[in-house]
Formats: C-alpha cells, structure tokens, sequence
C-alpha cells in the first residue's frame, strides 16, 4: 500500500502536466513545444527509476498516440530495455533449479553478453562436443517484481477517471489490461521457443534469413543454437552487404511476415537483427512475437492502399472496422477532419513523402480526434516504427512509403485488398438490404418496367458468379443470388418497393 501511494505520489505532477497539454492541444490553444519535450523528459526519468516493469510499459506507451501527444511519444520511443545484469550467484541457482543435471552438461561463461529488464544472455560450450550454444535466462526474481508493479498500476488506473477525460481513461484501461497480460507472456521461454520455430516456419521461403535452432526451454531458461554475426548498423554489415540492399530486405521479410503470415516478430531493433559472412540476415531475440488474423491483415492492408491513394473516406471506413473510432464520436465529422489531414499530402508522391513526417502529422490527428488505437494493433504499429528507425539507420536515404509501395506491387497485394473492400461493401450492402425487409412495409405496386427489373436480376446473378470465382466464399454468392431471385420474382404482379 505505501509503496502504491510512493508510486502515484511520483506520477502525478506528470499526470497533470499532461491533462493541461490535453485540455490546451483539444481547445486549440497555443501549447510550449519545448517545455513539453523537457517534463517529458522528466517523465521519462521517473518511469526509469520505477523499476523494469514500467519501464515495459514506458515502451508500450511510446506508440499510443490517442492518448500521448507527439513530443512524449519521440521521448519514450528512446526508453532502452538494457539494464545492469543481476549477480551471477542469483542468477545460478536459476540455472540448477530448471536444468537440474542438465546444468553440468555445459560450461558457462558467467559474464552476460546482454542483460534486458526481463532476461539475461550467456555464451556456454557443451562439455560433450565442444558445440558452442547461448542460454538466456530470467532475471532474478522478475515475475514477483513485474506482478506487485502490474498490481500498483492497476490500483492507481481508477483515479486516472478523475484527473483526465473519459476518452483517456478507457484507453489506458485496455493498454493497462492488454500490458499486464503481454509481459508474463514474455517471460515464458517455453513460448518464445514456440515462436522461434513459427517464424521458422513463416521464413521458410526466404533462403537468406537465419534463425537460431532452439534446443530445449523451461518457463525462465532457454538454450539455443549459437549463430554469430555482425550488428546491421555494423561497418562490418556494410561491407558485406549494401546497404540500401539490406535495409529493403530487413523491410521486405517483417512487412512479409505482418501482411501475409500469421506471426511477426514485433522487435526489430539494430541488437536483434545481424549479417553473417555469407550474407545472410540473422534474426534473435523472439520474446515479443504478434499474431494477426486473417481479417485484420486485409484491413491493414487496405488502409495502406488509401494511404498511398489518399483516399480519406476509404481510411476511415478501415479505422471503423478495425475498432479505431470512439463509440460517441460523429463520423462524418471525422470523414472530413481526416479528408484535411490528407490533403497536406496532395502532390507529395511516394518519393518524396518522409515518414516522421507523416507520423507526426497522423499522431496528431489520433491526439485530436476521438480515436483509439486498437490493442491487437498496438504491437504492429510499434514494430513499424522500430523497423523504419531500423531500415533508416542502415540506409539514411531510405524511404518508408515507397519501399511499401514497391512491396504491395511486388507481392501483388492491391488486388487483395481490392478484393477484401469489395467483399466489404458487397457484404454491408446485403446487410443494409436485409435489415430493410425487417424495418420496412413491403409495398406491392404495378409493374411498370419489366424490362428493368429483367436486367437487374440477370446482372445480379452475374456479379454472384464472378464474386464466387474470386473469393471462394459461397455464403455472399449466395445472398446475392437469393437478391436475384427476389427480384425475378416479383415480376409477376409488379416489384417491390421499401418505403
């Protein structure tokens, strides 16, 4: 309890600090760009000082535009989960507990190669065949720590209702519930080696990408194959690898693995990412894995379509089925606001686009629209940032847009997400037309163009046929020719018409 209220007493200057650059950003007033990065700055320090857990949740906050505004979203974007490594007599007694005699069939270097806020890295040689493999293990006591943090954020979340907007206060909540779920996922090794065989998996077609071989895991120790490699910001990568080269294949394999596979490795970093001697692209490192459904991959996908077509009405339809617009907010205001935001965009082309431009421009309008950024897309839209950062310190003419342009055209991509908005807006239509044969008289009146209503039932049944050969999905098929039958139908004795 006393440590529940330290903790809150330390938050809450920044929290109120926060509600007037809030109150002033909403009312359109002036606010002080500068003194805001400096108490972000500030902010950025007491996350750091609270301990591992928050500074986890620092992390996820560094995205979260609908409830940060730009200058604190660039300040913990720089938040470093490198921490000082806990003492190797602590972290031993971990090593025996899980390995059991295990432990004695390697000789570890007791010197950690990193040392995260959740796990620490050692290099050991099997005893048997000299086989050099790296083991990575939880900190010392870290699940107790993280799980009396989650606690105390969620004591002190309530009275975040008091102190700033509904709006804020439910986003916050599902960040919160969502975070406090995500970091023990991340401290099961046993899971991470599941992923680690996945994105295996998911890569198999990429013949220049090499992931460590998992050897065996516990909940808190995982060993695995040791693959060297050289830093991709390395001048050692350079000089193996070009750079424009690799940074398009680093883009290339997690936009891949984002718009077509159902794993992503969500940490791009420059210390998860190496080049071997031949080339090759060694991805670590598979504690923060995200799992995207079919659907939602369409949807993204299509919302990237109107992003490079401008196509603001297109943008918000995606952000409404994808859960991104507040329940209260009014959407056709919102179709307009999001229109004037695009058009700061008319006549700049892929080429020229700058992407932290365009992200300071798009978190400004999820800071001042009633939007809410979804928490099955808060892992996504981290891992893009931290990916085009990545790609950019490889290559420093890297352009974001027209790399993704270049790979939705040459993955063939348009035309799915072609495919999904007609499917969409076939689907909304049978919907709309059910709903008015619940809400509405039928009407019979004299039929006064047969040969109208003759067209329209022939062209239907055309469109359910072509939309059958191109999905696949019988259900709208269907409907549709249900729709065509209808309308044949009732030309015996007129048409119908809702009124």
């Amino acid at each position: 309890m006393l440590k529940t209220i330290r903790v809150g007493l330390r938050l809450l200057p920044h929290v109120l600090k926060l509600r007037d650059y809030r109150l002033k950003t909403l009312r359109g007033e002036k606010v002080d760009e500068g003194q805001m990065y400096k108490d972000a700055e500030k902010f950025l320090n007491v996350i750091v000082s609270l301990g591992p857990a928050f500074i986890k949740f620092g992390q996820v906050l560094s995205v979260h535009s609908d409830i940060l505004p730009e200058p604190y979203l660039k300040v913990l974007s720089k938040l470093q989960d490198d921490v000082p490594p806990a003492p190797w007599e602590e972290v031993v007694k971990i090593l025996k507990e899980d390995l059991g005699d295990r432990f004695y069939e390697f000789e570890i270097n007791t010197k950690p190669i990193s040392s995260a806020s959740i796990g620490q890295v050692y290099i050991a040689k099997r005893r048997s065949d000299g086989k050099v493999v790296v083991i990575k293990v939880n900190r010392p006591r870290i699940k107790e720590i993280a799980e009396e943090d989650i606690k105390i954020m969620k004591a002190l979340l309530p009275y975040t209702k008091y102190l700033m907007d509904e709006s804020f206060y439910e986003s916050l909540r599902a960040i919160v519930n969502d975070f406090s779920k995500r970091i023990f996922e991340e401290m099961d090794f046993t899971r991470e080696e599941f992923y680690m065989r996945k994105i295996r998996e998911e890569l198999a077609d990429f013949p220049d990408i090499v992931i460590p071989v998992p050897y065996f895991s516990t909940k808190r120790v995982l060993v695995m194959e040791y693959v060297k490699g050289y830093k991709v910001t390395s001048a050692e990568a350079k000089k193996i690898v070009k750079p424009d080269e690799l940074a398009y294949r680093i883009f290339k394999a997690f936009m891949i693995m984002l718009l077509e596979k159902d794993y992503f490795h969500a940490d791009p970093h420059p210390g998860n990412l190496a080049v071997d001697e031949k080339g090759n692209l060694i991805i670590y490192d598979f504690g923060m894995v995200g799992r995207m459904d079919h659907e939602t991959r369409l949807r993204l996908l299509r919302a990237y379509v109107a992003l490079i077509k401008l196509d603001g009405i297109g943008l918000v339809k995606v952000l409404e089925e994808l859960g991104a617009i507040q329940p209260e907010a009014d959407r056709e205001i919102l179709a307009k606001g999001i229109e004037l935001f695009l058009q700061q965009f008319q006549g700049v082309t892929a080429e020229t686009l700058e992407v932290e431009q365009f992200l300071e421009a798009a978190n400004e309008v999820f800071y001042r629209f009633p939007l809410k950024l979804p928490e099955k897309l808060s892992l996504y839209i981290r891992m893009t940032s931290i990916l085009g950062s990545t790609c950019l310190q490889i290559d420093p003419e890297f352009n974001f847009f027209l790399n993704l342009q270049r790979l939705i055209e040459e993955e063939g991509l348009v035309f799915q997400a072609m495919l999904s908005d007609m499917r969409n807006t076939v689907s909304a239509a049978i919907r709309k037309f059910r709903l008015s044969i619940l809400e509405k008289p039928i009407v019979i009146t004299k039929n006064k163009n047969r040969v109208y209503e003759r067209i329209l039932s022939i062209s239907l049944i055309v469109v359910g046929i072509i939309y059958y050969l191109l999905t696949k999905d019988s259900t709208i098929a269907l409907l549709i020719g249900i729709l065509a039958l209808i309308v044949s139908l009732s030309r015996g004795s007129g048409f119908i018409e809702f009124s």
